[in-house]
């Protein structure tokens, strides 16, 4: 008796320090993280691992506090005031859009394009790796740095893992000025290990620019494990040009504390076409949810249809609702993703959404042809975007993306040919088949309730 009242003792107490623990890092918490379910899972997490939750919260969940957004409105509908807010970017008016449906056309396009270069090469990528396409074009870099311009790229340190030392002495010794974003270094850690760099942004000459959702890899040739990779990427010329020269300066001012004067590298154009392009990024600070804030409302303001193909589905909550409530308002809603992707615990997850969105009436459809990648939403016939964010927490909330608006019915209509196409390498989910495995659907609701982590 006497032995177990210090052990009741004892247990009180933690339990008391766990209680003050976790009701400490409330206030945290909510104050950073805005978006309810990504608030929620957290807390889950610290309350069933304190130690463990509350570290994994410092090195993936902690943001500092983003000031608010200075930018004026611009004149325009709901979607370019939102872009405009976030970014400070207003619709482009002269443009020369060519789209690159697979890494054939991008890559092709872009070695071109590297190789007419005669002053200047701004590369930033999520993934560049040491294989034939990135061998290629490393040689195209080094010859031009070699030959005097001034060549730049920058690299995702976690997603260029497999970048090797080789590649970059090599690149180095030629001139060529590199640039890691976030490296991770044991066992020093930043708070922003789980925040990528998932840009995919080109500009030569300050003249040419690639975006899109094709890395340097050569499964985009290839392919791999599971078949052909199906994306979408686009060669810009003209106004736009100048917005992505300027935001790979600032990415560069970020990873290297370089600034560089713009005016060296933005050209003059005589494109006089009118396409109209509005470039749209998200990163700590107030552009944190213009992509996603941008999404949604070209979603609810839809009259006739809306197009969506993501390779992850996990929309945060603005999304979803946005989704029902263009398909119970009588908009025609059609979502493809692929069969399965390159993530297991993603696949449970997107699957749990399956159910939301056949209730709402949403035309759901799986691409059985490879790897659907690509990042595209298309609204009515007058609006897309195209770019590097996909329909996940990960990219709307955390990482560093880049999409383009084209408000151009011609460069829309080219792409609802393309969507219809892949169309035609999809089967539809009808509610009356979607029937998983008990264990499939408990787990992936499960799963749902940390996504805003994962």
């Amino acid at each position: 008796m006497a032995r177990s009242m210090p052990l009741a003792r004892d247990m009180y107490i933690v339990l008391l320090i766990h209680l003050l623990w976790t009701l400490g890092t409330v206030p945290v918490v909510t104050r950073q993280q805005r978006v309810p379910a990504s608030a929620a899972a957290w807390l889950s997490l610290i309350l069933l691992l304190p130690v463990a939750g509350t570290l994994l919260y410092i090195l993936a969940g902690y943001r500092s506090h983003a000031p608010a957004a200075v930018h004026g409105a611009c004149r325009g509908d709901h979607l370019e005031q939102i872009v405009a807010r976030g970014c400070g970017t207003r619709p482009t008016q002269h443009n020369r859009v060519r789209l690159l449906h697979n890494g054939n056309n991008a890559f092709s396009a872009l070695i071109a394009s590297l190789q007419r270069a005669t002053r200047s090469i701004h590369m930033e990528y999520y993934i560049i790796r040491d294989d034939r396409i990135g061998r290629t074009i490393a040689e195209i870099l080094i010859r031009k740095a070699r030959a005097g311009l001034e060549v730049r790229v920058i690299y995702d340190a976690v997603g260029s893992w497999r970048l090797s030392r080789t590649m970059l002495r090599r690149m180095h010794a030629a001139g060529i000025e590199t640039a890691a974003y976030e490296p991770i270094r044991f066992p020093w850690f930043t708070t922003r290990v789980t925040h990528r760099n998932h840009r995919k942004i080109v500009v030569t000459d300050g003249k040419v620019a690639y975006l899109g959702g094709i890395n340097i890899a050569k499964y985009y040739l290839d392919g791999d494990y599971m078949g052909k990779w199906r994306d979408e990427h686009l060669r810009v010329e003209g106004d736009a040009v100048a917005d992505l020269q300027r935001l790979f300066i600032a990415d560069w001012a970020h990873v290297r504390g370089e600034c560089l004067d713009s005016r060296r590298y933005i050209a003059p154009h005589a494109i006089r076409r009118r396409l109209p392009i509005q470039l749209a990024w998200a990163e700590e600070g107030p552009s944190r949810l213009t992509i996603a804030e941008a999404f949604a409302a070209a979603i609810v303001r839809a009259s006739d249809t809306v197009r969506i193909s993501s390779p992850y589905f996990m929309p945060p909550a603005m999304l979803l609702d946005a989704l029902r409530l263009a398909a119970r308002g009588g908009v025609r809603v059609q979502v493809m993703i692929p069969t399965c992707s390159d993530s297991p615990f993603t696949d449970l997850i997107s699957d749990s959404y399956v159910g939301d969105l056949l209730d709402a009436g949403v035309e759901l459809y799986r691409y059985d042809n490879g790897f659907l990648h690509a990042k595209l939403l298309i609204v009515d016939d007058h609006t897309a975007s195209v770019g590097t964010a996909n329909i996940d927490y990960r990219s709307l909330l955390d990482n560093l993306e880049v999409t383009a608006f084209i408000r151009d019915r011609e460069v829309v209509r080219a792409l609802s040919a393309t969507y219809d196409n892949d169309l035609a390498s999809c089967r539809r989910v009808v509610p009356e088949a979607w029937k998983p495995a008990a264990w499939r659907r408990t787990l992936g609701d499960a799963l749902r309730l940390v996504s805003p982590l994962m």
